[in-house]
């Protein structure tokens, strides 16, 4: 479920100039990407649209902040026909069933508690073809503000705490929940989990890489 704190985010920090460099791993590989449907969830500032230009891909994207999807528009190097940004709330995304061949998930399921990532993940198994890939960043147990969320947890099934006011939900996953959820609606491909430091090496950000495929 969005949250209208990510307005105040958006005006805050000035992020999506550059795209996620798993992503960019994952669609470089041999895929024939020409005139294929891309979905971004999440889409924020539009860090990927210019590298989903560039792969030739007819590209999608849907975010609950009007602010964001400004800074977005604003960031595309060259306007093309097939570009289509709404504002929405990904629970409900608004497209067809079987539309898209991939569909991209750059640490915005995790903003979501784990009762509406399952609704999100069914209503991505239904947009998305058959054959079709999902592709989802999302963090790890003991990243950095992990000890918040330890100090505050309420719930047993996961990891979840409203980390500052307006911010709305904060999400974390170890590998067995990372295997429960996802598979429910998918095959599972691949599974990474990135480590960097932050801070001067003072805290550890982890992030898991997932690969799933609509089968």
């Amino acid at each position: 479920m969005w949250n209208s704190g990510w307005d105040k985010i958006f005006k805050k920090y000035k992020w999506g100039k550059y795209p996620d460099l798993s992503l960019v791993r994952f669609l470089s590989k041999n895929f024939n990407l020409k005139n294929k449907r891309v979905l971004e969830l999440g889409v924020g500032t539009g860090a990927n649209l210019n590298f989903f230009i560039e792969k030739k891909l007819k590209v999608f994207g849907i975010d609950g902040s009007k602010v964001a999807l400004k800074i977005a528009n604003k960031n595309l190097k060259r306007k093309k026909k097939f570009i289509k940004l709404v504002q929405g709330d990904i629970i409900k995304l608004p497209y067809q069933n079987n539309f898209f061949d991939y569909i991209i998930d750059c640490e915005c399921l995790y903003a979501n508690s784990l009762k509406d990532t399952k609704k999100i993940l069914s209503e991505v198994n239904r947009v998305l073809k058959k054959g079709g890939y999902f592709f989802s960043k999302t963090f790890a147990k003991n990243t950095v503000g992990n000890h918040f969320i330890r100090k505050n947890r309420k719930k047993k099934n996961l990891n979840v705490h409203f980390i500052k006011k307006g911010y709305g939900t904060f999400r974390i996953s170890s590998l067995s929940e990372i295997k429960k959820i996802y598979s429910s609606n998918f095959k599972i491909l691949n599974i990474e989990l990135e480590i960097r430091t932050t801070n001067n090496m003072k805290d550890f950000i982890k992030e898991w890489v997932v690969i799933s495929k609509k089968v």
